[in-house]
């Protein structure tokens, strides 16, 4: 069984003048649920391999936090693709990681995060994850993860 774990990042500081979106860090909220979702992970029983993650300021401070936390050794994979990436992007993005891995981590944004497990996920209702919001979605061992396709 292979599986993939999506996680929204954790809570960040308002938008404010002077500030891209890109560089917004996580709020004193966020650095707790990130660590908070990196207990859940745990507690789960389950050992991520490697991490992919968005650039952006506040989904590198929350696969810190996770990565810190559940002492994952693999430095992170930064793809500028998963930073507001739609479903479809971040698909492409999962299906170019190089190696082969039992649990991989993306830590990324709404809407596209949400998009991507709602198309894991075959009946409704309507999947949006929350900040610090996770998604595991599980497929046959044999199963590459350049095989894995949208559901239409």
């Amino acid at each position: 069984m292979k599986r993939l774990l999506l996680l929204r990042h954790a809570h960040a500081d308002a938008a404010r003048a002077g500030v891209e979106d890109f560089d917004r860090p996580l709020s004193a909220r966020g650095r707790i649920e990130a660590l908070n979702a990196a207990r859940c992970i745990a507690a789960a029983g389950l050992r991520c391999d490697a991490l992919l993650v968005s650039p952006a300021a506040r989904t590198r401070q929350t696969a810190t936090i996770v990565a810190a936390e559940l002492d994952i050794a693999e430095p992170p994979r930064f793809d500028a693709a998963v930073y507001l990436g739609s479903g479809a992007a971040l698909l492409t993005a999962l299906q170019q990681c190089p190696k082969p891995l039992e649990t991989l981590l993306l830590v990324g944004h709404n809407p596209g995060l949400s998009e991507l497990a709602q198309h894991f996920q075959a009946a409704p209702p309507p999947l949006q994850l929350r900040t610090a919001g996770l998604c595991l979605v599980s497929f046959d061992g044999a199963t590459a993860r350049s095989e894995l396709r949208l559901l239409r």
